[in-house]
């Protein structure tokens, strides 16, 4: 059994995968949930699973705020929340649980979404973590996945052999549960080609009209637009890294991405077109302006990424 100790904010539907993976593995998780909180404090989470199978997973400890944490010292504090910069620095919301041997986490989407945590802990490990999983939360505490589930991770900044170590354990982990799991030297190309599908698929879903991608694939003009901001992503991308960006299970370019995702059985709805219909902010600061800001000051042109980021901004003020 793990002697690890995790505290877990944002326990959706990404982060109930997760931690239950980390639980069965003999970690004790502790999960913050907020809308959630009643239904799993309750009944737990209970989950459909095509990967894993159907169960009922209760967290070590249910709490519907970090303070309500306190008490215990975490070796990890996993951040699930959407990165949402443009409204707040959420950094601050686990001050209280920050020890001396903790190590962050941060799931989360976008570019530059290290930094205000880096900032504010900076003698803190920070590691960040990228997640390929197709999972929903129709309903509180009831939890959709399907058979994606892999996650990819890297240290930010300098670190020591200890932090390396222990990230390695807690990998092994959530490899040993079924959960794919891979330390890598450098997570930064990574994080830019996630976001070529990120910044095209999700971000057009939206100003389109919404629509998923076979509706948008199925579309000419569509599909030309989601392949232009797909090629200005990677040159951007491969500006700031200085190398081509790597492949993932063999999809290499737009060409590669969009028959990848043309060939699927089941047609995607992006998350921040199910954000937009939820009426919740998007998170097109970490994917659309940050990546954009970059590109001025290595002097890029980006019209499409810029049009559409455009577009985006005006159509969540009429909508949250």
């Amino acid at each position: 059994m793990a002697d690890i100790n995790v505290l877990l904010v944002g326990t959706g539907a990404l982060g109930s995968i997760y931690a239950w993976r980390l639980q069965e593995g003999g970690v004790r998780v502790t999960c913050v949930c907020r809308s959630n909180y009643a239904a799993v404090e309750r009944s737990g989470f209970r989950i459909k699973s095509d990967m894993y199978g159907n169960g009922t997973y209760r967290p070590t400890r249910v709490v519907p705020t970090v303070e309500a944490a306190i008490g215990t010292e975490f070796d990890f504090i996993i951040f699930c929340t959407k990165a949402l910069p443009n409204l707040s620095d959420n950094s601050d919301i686990i001050s209280s649980a920050v020890g001396p041997r903790t190590i962050i986490l941060l799931i989360q989407n976008g570019i530059g979404i290290e930094e205000p945590f880096h900032a504010r802990y900076p003698h803190t490990p920070i590691v960040s973590v990228i997640s390929y999983i197709d999972v929903s939360q129709p309903e509180p505490g009831i939890i959709e996945h399907g058979s994606i589930s892999s996650l990819l991770m890297g240290i930010y900044g300098n670190h020591n052999d200890s932090t390396k170590h222990r990230l390695d354990a807690l990998s092994k982990v959530w490899n040993s549960q079924g959960a794919l799991c891979k330390v890598v030297d450098d997570i930064q190309p990574f994080r830019w080609l996630k976001l070529v599908w990120n910044a095209s698929f999700n971000t057009v879903s939206v100003v389109s009209g919404g629509n998923n991608t076979r509706e948008m694939l199925d579309n000419p003009q569509c599909k030309e637009l989601l392949r232009n901001v797909m090629r200005e992503v990677y040159c951007i991308g491969e500006a700031v890294t200085g190398a081509p960006l790597p492949e993932r299970m063999g999809i290499s370019g737009p060409d590669g991405f969009i028959d990848e995702t043309d060939k699927r059985d089941v047609a995607v709805e992006p998350s921040m077109l199910m954000d937009y219909r939820a009426r919740r902010p998007m998170e097109h600061d970490v994917i659309l302006n940050r990546p954009l800001q970059v590109a001025r000051q290595l002097g890029i042109h980006a019209p499409y990424m810029e049009a559409v980021y455009a577009m985006l901004v005006m159509v969540e003020k009429t909508n949250v």
